[in-house]
C-alpha cells in the first residue's frame, strides 16, 4: 500500500512503508497500516464522534524512541480532519480530533500512531458515556485468574439482565463491556460500576479485588473501574497495541474464555484472517 483514494478528498500519500514499526516481530508500517485498512470496516463504528487521544511512536515500538499521547491536533494536520474543542477537567480548552472515515484513520496510522483512546461518550452528549468499561488488570497476579474474574463477572451481569462482551486489551489483560443506555452520566455509571465489581470481589475474594494500592492487592486481579470518569479514555476493540508482538484488542466469545486463550496470538498479521467473515461482537455497544 503506497497510496489511498478517497472520495472525500485527494489522494492519500503514504511514507516509509518499509520502516520497521515491531523490530521484536519484524512488523513494518506498511504492515500496520494494511492491518488498518482491512479493518477500518469493524473498527471504524467505535470510532466514530469519539473525542480522540493519539498513541504516537513514529519511530516503532523500540527502546530509548519517542512515544507521546497526543491529545490536541497539530495545526499542519489537514483541514479535512474534524476537530472538536472540548475543555479538560481543570478548563483547558483541547482541540480534539474526530476519526470518522478511513482517510483520517490511514492518514494517522501514517504519522506514527499505533494506538487510538477514545473517551466513552461521543461528542453529541459529551457529559453521557454510552459504554461501561470494567478492566481486569492481572499486573502482578496471573492470567488464569483474570479469566476466572472475567466469568465471574458475566455471571453477575447475566443475573441482572445485562449483556456484556469481552475482548483482549492486546497487553496482559481483559477487557468486559456493557451498554450504558439510562438516566445518568459519569458519576452514576462509576457508582453502578463499582457496585458491580463489589459483588464479583464477595464471591472470589482470593482471585479478585478493587484495591487501588499495588501493595494491598497481594496477587490478586485488580477488578478497575475508575476509569470510567469524563475525560479519560479506553482502548477500543480491534486496535493495535503499542507491544512487540503487535498484538490487537481482540474481541472474543465468552465460550472461548479459558485456559487456552493466549492473547499474545492475536496480531496485526493474525487478526483478521482470525475474524474472518464474523458478525461484530462488539456491535451491541453502538
Amino acid at each position: 500500500m503506497s497510496k489511498a483514494r478517497s472520495s472525500s478528498g485527494p489522494e492519500l500519500k503514504f511514507s516509509s512503508l518499509d520502516k520497521v514499526m515491531f523490530p521484536a516481530a519484524g512488523f513494518t508500517k506498511g504492515d500496520l497500516l494494511d492491518y488498518y485498512d482491512r479493518i477500518a470496516d469493524k473498527l471504524l463504528p467505535h470510532l466514530r464522534d469519539r473525542p480522540m487521544t493519539l498513541e504516537r511512536l513514529p519511530d516503532g515500538v523500540r527502546e530509548g524512541g519517542p512515544h507521546f499521547w497526543q491529545k490536541n491536533t497539530p495545526p499542519y494536520y489537514p483541514k479535512w480532519i474534524p476537530r472538536v474543542r472540548l475543555k479538560t477537567e481543570g478548563g483547558k480548552p483541547v482541540s480534539y480530533l474526530l476519526v470518522n472515515d478511513k482517510r483520517t484513520l490511514l492518514y494517522l496510522v501514517n504519522q506514527g500512531t499505533i494506538t487510538f483512546h477514545v473517551w466513552f461518550s461521543r461528542v453529541a452528549s459529551p457529559e453521557k458515556p454510552d459504554f461501561v468499561l470494567f478492566d481486569i488488570d492481572p499486573h502482578q497476579s496471573t492470567f488464569a485468574k483474570a479469566v476466572e474474574t472475567a466469568k465471574t463477572l458475566h455471571d453477575v451481569l447475566d443475573e441482572d439482565g445485562i449483556e456484556g462482551v469481552v475482548k483482549t486489551t492486546g497487553k496482559t489483560g481483559l477487557h468486559v463491556l456493557t451498554r450504558w443506555n439510562v438516566r445518568g452520566g459519569y458519576d452514576a455509571v462509576r457508582e453502578w460500576a463499582r457496585d458491580v465489581a463489589r459483588r464479583v470481589v464477595e464471591r472470589i475474594p482470593k482471585v479478585a479485588t478493587v484495591e487501588r494500592m499495588i501493595g494491598s492487592r497481594g496477587n490478586r486481579v485488580y477488578l478497575d473501574v475508575e476509569q470510567n470518569a469524563k475525560g479519560k479514555h479506553a482502548v477500543p476493540p480491534y486496535v493495535a497495541r503499542a507491544t512487540p508482538g503487535a498484538t490487537i484488542s481482540m474481541p472474543i466469545q465468552w465460550k472461548d474464555l479459558g485456559a487456552k486463550l493466549d492473547p499474545k496470538k492475536f496480531t496485526v498479521k493474525t487478526a483478521v484472517k482470525l475474524l474472518g467473515r464474523r458478525k461484530d461482537p462488539f456491535a451491541m455497544l453502538l
